[in-house]
């Protein structure tokens, strides 16, 4: 047998199975997936899961690694590819070992910011990256088929954001339904899939309007500023025209209901719903004021529970933390403050506490949710899933009870709208590529360096 480069022993890998496993990887991959008891040989790195859930590396498939703000750019980790390395860490240390990445988001050329966000990647990420494009104008609309060649597959529209709420976001633009429409027919013409973020922008300008007349002192004022009808609206225009296009989408960040009861009434086979976990776990009566800022807003603590009984009857397909890097000086009030949080570390935490430990949820569910959907939605048949041929990204779990301190997240953020949160369930070891580069609180392998997916997959086949 040919030596291994690590192997995990005393893997729990299926709930209805009380059997342990032993994990054999050899560059990059797994090579062997067998009963505890079978010798799978030596490795140089063993590590000992004892009994402990072992799961594939969770796919975060939202994250905003390097959108930046100049003005912050003295802060430590708060330069292009400072960012890449503090947010990476900590991605890996919640077990995130994917992020499917927005490039930087601008006016500007979309395929120039792809080949800069991958020179940082490259130069610092420590897990694999597939970079998010985007189309906010007419030229980016154009770049398409350059950006479908240089091995983009998601392109992500808003509609939303205008004036001076479109600056402050780094220079974000939304399409009428006029580009809309065409994006989504060149999207698929180039075999693309399509990302919305699904707020109409005239119920948005119009109640934003009437909550800052009155000061917007609250997290429920800013919710009634982006009610649910603005996501509702917007979801039935974005898979009308999606459907039309024949072009895959998938609504980003969902809030509410809403958009769960367009996609069941429009029956649209290729659309998919993505959720953030503050949307479940966050409400507009936490006690985080203008830090817990973020388009679409929190909403009421009975809406949140209702999007958590809609993620356990099956309504949501994956989860995407929606990371944001910006400081707490950027969120100090709710009208002119940034929106957006931080949270990538914490995706797979908060899902294991509050739908597995809290809620029942399978482990085999959460797994889905985290890795498996969003492997398959993506095109990504290697992640996801534990057996001899997938990569070898794979999740060592920890329980108990932990305090959520922003300190140790391991991120450039100095704040976290879950500060003192009790998690039930967090990695202990996180593998990346075949290689550890986690465990116990310690980034062990800093120096490892993941794949920028985009460049795997080659030139675009259609």
């Amino acid at each position: 047998m040919e030596k291994l480069d690590l192997l995990i022993t005393g893997a729990r890998t299926a709930t209805h199975d009380s059997r342990l496993r032993n994990i054999g990887v050899r560059d990059g991959r797994i090579v062997a997936f067998a009963d505890a008891s079978e010798d799978l040989g030596d490795a140089p790195v063993v590590v000992d899961a004892a009994g402990r859930w072992v799961i594939p590396g969770a796919i975060d498939t939202h994250s905003h690694i390097g959108q930046l703000a100049s003005e912050y750019a003295d802060l430590p980790g708060f330069s292009r590819d400072e960012n890449y390395a503090f947010e990476t860490r900590g991605a890996v240390a919640g077990g995130v070992t994917t992020a499917l990445n927005y490039v930087k988001f601008g006016q500007g050329s979309l395929v120039e910011a792809y080949h800069d966000g991958v020179g940082a990647a490259r130069r610092e990420s420590r897990m694999d990256i597939l970079f998010h494009g985007y189309v906010m104008n007419e030229d980016q609309l154009l770049e398409v088929p350059e950006a479908a060649a240089a091995g983009m597959r998601t392109f992500k529209m808003f509609m939303p954001y205008r004036g001076s709420e479109a600056r402050d976001l780094g220079g974000i633009g939304s399409l009428n339904h006029a580009q809309m429409r065409r994006a989504f027919e060149s999207i698929a013409a180039h075999g693309g899939q399509a990302l919305v973020h699904a707020e109409d922008g005239d119920i948005v300008e119009h109640c934003m309007h009437q909550e800052i007349a009155q000061g917007m002192p609250t997290l429920a004022s800013y919710e009634r500023g982006r009610p649910v009808q603005a996501e509702g609206d917007a979801a039935w225009t974005a898979l009308y025209l999606a459907e039309h296009a024949r072009c895959p989408v998938t609504i980003v960040h969902v809030s509410s209901l809403e958009a769960i009861r367009v996609r069941r009434a429009s029956g649209y086979p290729w659309a998919a719903l993505e959720s953030c976990p503050h949307y479940a776990v966050l409400n507009t009566a936490s006690p985080i004021g203008a830090q817990g800022k973020v388009a679409p807003p929190l909403r009421s603590p009975e809406l949140a529970a209702a999007i958590s009984d809609a993620v356990m009857a099956g309504e949501i397909d994956f989860f995407g933390s929606d990371h944001n890097v910006w400081p707490a000086a950027a969120k100090t009030d709710l009208i002119g403050g940034r929106a957006g949080l931080p949270g990538i570390g914490l995706m797979l935490p908060l899902i294991l506490t509050h739908f597995v430990h809290e809620r029942g949820m399978s482990m085999e569910r959460a797994i889905e949710l985290t890795s498996t959907n969003a492997a398959r939605r993506f095109d990504l048949p290697r992640k996801g899933w534990l057996g001899v041929g997938a990569d070898a990204d794979i999740v060592v779990l920890d329980t108990g009870e932990r305090t959520v301190r922003a300190a140790e997240l391991f991120s450039a953020v100095d704040f976290s709208p879950y500060e003192g949160l009790t998690l039930r369930s967090w990695p202990h070891t996180t593998i990346c590529g075949g290689r550890l580069v986690y465990q116990d609180g310690e980034m062990v392998a800093d120096d490892h360096r993941g794949t920028v997916l985009n460049e795997a997959r080659g030139a675009n086949p259609a």
